[in-house]
């Protein structure tokens, strides 16, 4: 028998060889179809260790971007299986496992997963002791797999009660109930490694409570299926390249397995399976897998046969580091019995009788809580019964309630149709006093426009009329005083004369075409403005020379400017063709006296006050809203169509001002243009002139 030891000997090798490979093809992928099953082989390779949290993690939220359910629910079950193998970690172990329960109930399916998460939760609960939460949980588990018919879950339940069974010492009732479970393997929904794996476990579990009660032959023959159970896995792992646990299976096979001979003196035969069990020492899953301990037993147990007491005793102590349970301490206290050492001997019996008390306590507790669970599923069948009662009162009483809301549902269904009726006749009504409004109104919109078709047909006349004899008179001035220069009878000041009076029609024929086609410009649109800083000043000059010509003898033509220099945002064209109009009209209207042009700023500095004043004939009051309408003159005899202070109109109106005549002055006419010019108030000091 070779020396006892812990030393393992994994395929470390091969193992991170192959981490390395998927690592660096995981690197240079971004395709969650190649990642998923990438980082699902490297949660395999790095089972029960902390890295396999990291990489189950990415796995899951893979999935979860590609809405793989499959590959969702392998990374939260195996998170789960995880921290299920690190003792005292319930909470992690519900914390996923509430996970698949949510989204297994959002698609309203049963998945594996769910049973499995659910046999974590309860065999947790049976390894800290809590033995009651874990049968419940157990029954819960059992009644939902039989009321879906779910094979799987029926398999995994009957696990979760055989072992609550093992754990209590019902071992003969363990070994029935782990029985069920592996019949019903081959009806189970899952891959073959799923299978396999599952019937190793269950095997293991069985062939543990064997040993302690069956016949020898009877358990003989469980390790001998058991030992199968382990082979076919040890062959569909070397198969699928699926990574389990293997030699720590056939270290606890072998274990076990000289545990039997063992207990029926079968010595030779238990050492020749406790060396095969050697070769596998140190193939633990977790920190404190029990098979450690198993194999301790097994040796002690070998040892004591073999006379062999100290290395026995020895052999329990490394177990009780762990854990301290009544079977080892009672034979560990046969053992130092039998040494000689009383007193260690019996303080070992001492606290093995105060763990009998304490777990007589705890079975009293549990037979006092069955009985209150017995009372009240009593009450709780009279209460059915009385509830059947009730029930049969109810459907009774619901018939009456179902013929009365048929008669009720016809009487609404009359009441419906009646009230469609209704709707419709109102309706039709509704619309035939729309359909007279409509008309109505077409009728009045066809009485307005004909009005504005006949308006339109005068102001057509009316506009012809006066093009025609604003068109000839300049025409016939043209032609005529043409037909003299051509003649040649005249002196030269006479022909002179004739040139002036021929260039001034031509102006004034130009002027006219100039006013008709900007004023349909602006009326559709297409006049356009090009507005930029221009010196108001400067405009202004340029307007006045521009109308110098024009001004009769005896009428003096001036300036007044403001003390402060202005610039306008604005249209220098169209500033200057107001200005022309305004200056030429007054050129026409004034005889004697003086045409003043002049402009003043606000004292907010936000508009700027252009006038042209005359001394000439003035304009009555009468007339002052008139004269801005289309070919009004007061003159017929004074050249012009009386179209210059419409289109003054219009471009002050695009320009942002205003245009209207003062009516307070009466020594002839005052027109005001008011332009926005936006100067600040502190650029002007009015009472010094300075300028700031």
């Amino acid at each position: 028998m070779s020396q006892y030891s812990l030393s393992a000997q994994p395929d470390s090798l091969l193992i991170s060889h192959k981490i390395d490979s998927l690592e660096s093809l995981l690197s240079v992928s971004s395709d969650p179809h190649v990642r998923i099953p990438v980082l699902t082989r490297l949660a395999d390779l790095n089972n029960q260790t902390p890295v396999e949290v990291a990489w189950l993690e990415r796995c899951y939220e893979e999935a979860c971007r590609i809405d793989s359910i499959p590959a969702v629910y392998f990374a939260l079950l195996n998170l789960s299986r995880h921290y299920y193998n690190e003792y005292g970690l319930r909470d992690s172990i519900l914390y996923w496992g509430r996970k698949i329960d949510s989204i297994s109930k959002s698609r309203n399916e049963y998945p594996n997963a769910l049973f499995d998460a659910k046999s974590y939760s309860c065999q947790d609960l049976l390894w800290s002791g809590e033995y009651e939460a874990a049968l419940n949980e157990a029954l819960n588990e059992y009644h939902l797999a039989s009321e879906i018919g779910h094979p799987y879950g029926l398999v995994r339940c009957t696990e979760s009660l055989g072992l609550i069974y093992k754990r209590l010492r019902r071992d003969s009732v363990a070994v029935v109930v782990f029985q069920e479970g592996i019949d019903m393997l081959d009806d189970m929904d899952c891959s073959e490694v799923k299978r396999r794996e599952t019937r190793m476990r269950m095997s293991a579990y069985q062939a543990e409570c064997a040993t302690r009660v069956c016949p020898f032959e009877q358990a003989l023959g469980i390790f001998k299926r058991y030992e199968a159970a382990v082979d076919s896995m040890a062959v569909m792992t070397m198969r699928t390249e699926t990574f389990a646990h293997i030699k720590r299976e056939y270290w606890l096979l072998y274990s076990s397995y000289a545990d039997l001979y063992i207990r029926e003196d079968m010595l030779a035969e238990a050492r020749q399976m406790l060396a095969k069990a050697n070769k596998y020492v140190g193939n633990v899953v977790v920190e404190g897998d029990y098979v450690e301990n198993t194999y301790r037993a097994t040796l002690a147990h070998y040892y004591r046969k073999t006379g062999n007491l100290s290395k026995a005793a020895q052999l329990m102590e490394e177990i009780f580091k762990t854990e301290r349970i009544p079977i080892d301490l009672q034979f560990q206290a046969e053992v130092l019995e039998e040494q000689g050492r009383l007193s260690e001997a019996l303080v070992l019996y001492d606290e093995l009788n105060d763990m009998s008390l304490q777990r007589n306590k705890k079975t009293f507790i549990r037979q006092v809580n069955l009985l209150r669970a017995l009372h009240e599923l009593k009450n709780k069948e009279e209460q059915e019964h009385e509830m059947q009662v009730n029930k049969e009162r109810m459907a009774e009483k619901q018939r009456q309630i179902l013929f009365l809301s048929v008669v009720f549902i016809i009487l609404l269904c009359l009441l419906y149709v009646l009230l469609l009726y209704y709707q419709r006749a109102r309706r039709l009504k509704n619309e035939l006093l729309k359909e007279k409004h409509s008309l109505l109104e077409s009728e009045n919109n066809l009485k307005c426009e004909k009005a504005k078709a006949e308006e339109a047909s005068r102001m057509k006349s009316a506009f012809i009329a006066n093009m025609s004899h604003e068109i000839r008179t300049p025409l016939n001035a043209i032609v005529g005083f043409s037909d003299l220069l051509v003649d040649g009878s005249g002196d030269p000041d006479e022909a002179d004369m004739y040139a002036s009076v021929i260039k001034n029609n031509t102006e004034q024929l130009l002027n006219l075409v100039n006013d008709v086609l900007d004023l349909s410009r602006m009326e559709t649109g297409d006049l356009n403005f090009k507005f930029d800083d221009y010196s108001l000043t400067e405009c202004c000059q340029r307007a006045l020379d521009s109308v110098r010509h024009r001004i009769p003898e005896g009428v003096e033509l001036t300036f007044t400017p403001d003390i402060i220099p202005v610039t306008l945002h604005t249209d220098k064209l169209r500033l200057l063709q107001i200005l022309t109009n305004l200056l030429t009209n007054s050129a026409k209207f004034t005889q004697k006296g003086e045409i003043n042009l002049s402009y003043k700023v606000d004292e907010d500095g936000k508009q700027v006050h252009i006038s042209v004043t005359d001394t000439g004939c003035g304009i009555p009051k009468e007339k002052q809203s008139s004269v801005f309408q289309r070919f009004e003159k007061l003159d017929d005899y004074k050249p012009g169509a009386g179209l210059g202070l419409s289109i003054c109109t219009l471009i002050a109106d695009r320009l942002n001002g205003t245009f209207a005549i003062d009516p307070t002055y009466e020594n002839g006419a005052r027109f005001i243009f008011t332009h926005p010019c936006g100067m600040p108030s502190s650029t002007c000091n009015r009472q010094t002139g300075e300028v700031n």
